[in-house]
C-alpha cells in the first residue's frame, strides 16, 4: 500500500508525519514541527542563497542539510530530493550548477508556502485517520 499523499505542493508523502507523532506519542508536537517548518522555509532558502553567494562550501552544505533534514521528517519530498542534488553539486564543487537550481527549489518551497493551511489540514486528518490521535 501507497502512503498517504498531499496534492498541496508537489510529492508530500504525510506518512512521515504520522511516524513523527509515533516517535514523540503525540501528534500534537508533530503538527507544530510542520507548521516551524513551513515558518521557516523563507529563512532557510535565503541562508542557502547567502552561502552560495558567498561561495562558501561548508556554509552552503549545512544549510542544504539542515533543509534536507527536516524536509524529510515532515515529508517535504519534492524539497528533500532538491537539496540532495544541490549537496552533492557543493560536494562536487559545482556551484554554478547550484546556483542555477535555486530558482527551481525557491519555486517548490513557495508552493509549500501557499500551501501551508491545506498542508497542515491534511497532516490533521491523515493523523486522525491513523490511529484516532486526535479528539474533537
Amino acid at each position: 500500500m501507497k502512503p498517504p499523499r498531499s496534492a498541496a505542493a508537489g510529492d508530500w508523502d504525510l506518512s512521515r508525519i504520522q511516524s513523527l507523532a509515533d516517535e514523540l506519542g503525540n501528534p500534537q508536537p508533530a503538527l507544530r514541527f510542520l507548521a516551524q517548518y513551513l515558518s521557516m522555509l523563507p529563512q532557510r532558502v535565503e541562508r542557502i542563497v547567502h552561502a552560495l553567494d558567498e561561495g562558501d562550501a561548508a556554509e552552503t552544505t549545512t544549510a542544504l542539510l539542515s533543509l534536507k533534514i527536516s524536509s524529510a521528517m515532515v515529508g517535504a519530498l519534492e524539497t528533500e530530493h532538491q537539496c540532495r542534488a544541490m549537496e552533492s553539486m557543493i560536494r562536487e564543487n559545482h556551484f554554478e550548477d547550484a546556483a542555477q537550481a535555486l530558482p527551481s527549489l525557491r519555486h517548490t518551497t513557495d508552493r509549500c508556502l501557499a500551501s501551508r493551511s491545506n498542508l497542515i489540514r491534511a497532516a490533521h486528518a491523515s493523523l486522525n485517520r491513523h490511529g484516532g490521535l486526535f479528539r474533537s
